[in-house]
């Protein structure tokens, strides 16, 4: 069985459209997480100017001009997705990441090859948590020691990686 994926978007602002996208998996084989993201370069459908949010810009610290010069074009971004995760299925902790993986996909004119699932992040390793009757207090000192470990940035793949490492911990009580 393979380890869920995890995965985290950055976007514009909040009913804007997606700037980065991180992913993070444990990896048993090598008993390490391994993750990737990529900068998305604004595709010719999305309205910049109306949906580029200052806010979202000082939170996550990406500009528009380091898009422009980094970022990969969207059928690139979601080929590599592909390349990657085919048949994998993926977790997020937040329902708005689901929208900015569906625009990224619709601006590369693809389809995933990848499941997305609806259970937000929290609840799988929850789930992984009861399945082996881990008591509260465990549980939260997991969390800490996540953090410590790989703390969320408000970047794709840290928060991404941020996830993949509590699942881990939970999973393995390696805490």
């Amino acid at each position: 069985m393979q380890c869920p994926v995890f995965y985290d978007c950055e976007a514009s602002g909040l009913e804007g459209f997606p700037i980065e996208i991180g992913w993070a998996f444990f990896d048993a084989a090598t008993g390490t997480v391994q993750s990737e993201s990529n900068l998305i370069n604004p595709s010719p459908e999305w309205d910049v100017q109306t949906l580029w949010d200052a806010d979202a810009e000082a939170l996550h610290g990406i500009s528009l001009k380091n898009l422009r010069q980094h970022g990969q074009p969207a059928y690139l971004v979601a080929r590599r997705m592909n390349q990657i995760l085919a048949d994998r299925e993926l977790f997020s902790d937040s329902p708005m990441d689901e929208a900015w993986l569906k625009q990224l996909f619709d601006a590369a004119g693809l389809e995933p090859f990848f499941i997305i699932r609806r259970t937000l992040a929290g609840v799988i390793t929850e789930q992984a948590a009861r399945s082996r009757l881990m008591p509260a207090d465990v549980y939260q000192a997991a969390q800490e020691r996540a953090t410590q470990l790989s703390p969320r940035t408000h970047r794709a793949e840290a928060d991404a990686r941020h996830l993949a490492t509590f699942w881990q911990l939970i999973t393995e009580g390696s805490f």
